[in-house]
């Protein structure tokens, strides 16, 4: 039984966040690398198994955004061949963000005198969303310049995960399809949503 479009996004958009959630217990097997009492020496190589666990995700999230649009394309009854542009793991967006979300708040929080265990816990969970993010924006980003790659194709438009929370209702509510050069998608670290291509 074939599908729908809009039934592949929503399916696509499952397995997108399921990758989320692999990402999210990858990175709490990792965190212990990184050490409370010697942050500074211990950070390079925390951030190294970091930087392979979110280069392998996002492989992962972009084929399965190249395997969707494919189909999506052939269930709106298109032909023809698509070209699938891969984004590039953004690497100085990568360590400032890791660098920020870890490291930065534990050391501040010490300074402020917060226990241990509740630093930690705290940039962890800032971390570990941080990276789940950028794992998804790969196949977002997939989705986003394959679309503007597409002469076949309008653009591309946000839908919502789940409820969504008040900041992707209101970019959802806006109704737009994009496909401008200057159109990214814009996401938070606990985003839901997922781009969908839109035909003519």
């Amino acid at each position: 039984m074939s599908l729908a479009p809009s039934q592949l996004t929503q399916v696509h958009r499952r397995q997108q966040l399921a990758l989320r959630k692999v990402t999210l217990a990858e990175m709490e097997r990792l965190w212990p690398a990184l050490d409370w009492a010697n942050l500074d020496s211990t950070y390079p190589t925390f951030a190294s198994q970091v930087a392979a666990l979110v280069s392998k995700n996002r492989k992962t999230s972009t084929g399965l955004a190249a395997a969707y649009l494919r189909a999506y394309r052939v269930a709106s009854g298109l032909g023809g061949d698509l070209r699938i542009v891969i984004p590039q793991m953004p690497a100085e967006q990568f360590a400032a963000s890791l660098h920020s979300t870890s490291v930065a708040p534990t050391k501040a929080a010490a300074a402020r005198g917060v226990a241990e265990e509740v630093a930690m816990a705290n940039a962890r969970t800032l971390s570990s969303g941080a990276m789940a993010r950028l794992v998804l924006n790969a196949g977002r980003s997939t989705v986003v310049e394959s679309i503007r790659a597409d002469p076949r194709a309008v653009g591309w438009q946000r839908v919502l995960g789940g409820g969504g929370c008040d900041f992707c209702v209101m970019l959802a509510g806006r109704g737009a399809v994009y496909k401008e050069a200057t159109a990214d998608f814009e996401a938070h670290d606990k985003c839901g949503c997922t781009t969908e291509p839109v035909y003519g």
